[in-house]
């Protein structure tokens, strides 16, 4: 199995910490180590991905989502953008625009 490297945005650091503890976030990147195309591909970002996880106590419904881009060939994962159900269900526009050129800017499509 090809060893994956995890590559984290500021936004996400920052954001990932108040939303899981250590082993939380272990356990969710081991998760994706082993599942790297899991999360559903968002329309009109590019081929970014959203995975629901859940926090322990709290099942997926009362979790955090997780938009990430996944370079099979590089085997990279850029984590992108983390955020609690509760604050958000979908990405506006705007946002997937952001994360169109992001993902542009990383040779995507």
């Amino acid at each position: 199995m090809k060893l994956l490297q995890f590559i984290e945005t500021s936004i996400f650091q920052k954001k990932i910490d108040t939303l899981l503890s250590h082993d939380e976030y272990l356990s969710f990147q081991e998760y994706l180590r082993q599942n790297p195309e899991a999360g559903a591909t968002i329309s009109a970002t590019g081929g970014c991905r959203k995975i629901r996880w859940a926090i322990q106590g709290k099942g997926k419904s009362g979790g955090i989502r997780v938009i990430y881009y996944y370079i099979s060939p590089k085997g990279e994962i850029y984590l992108l953008l983390a955020y609690p159900k509760n604050e958000s269900e979908n990405l506006s526009d705007e946002q997937k625009t952001q994360l169109r050129k992001i993902i542009s800017a990383l040779g995507g499509t």
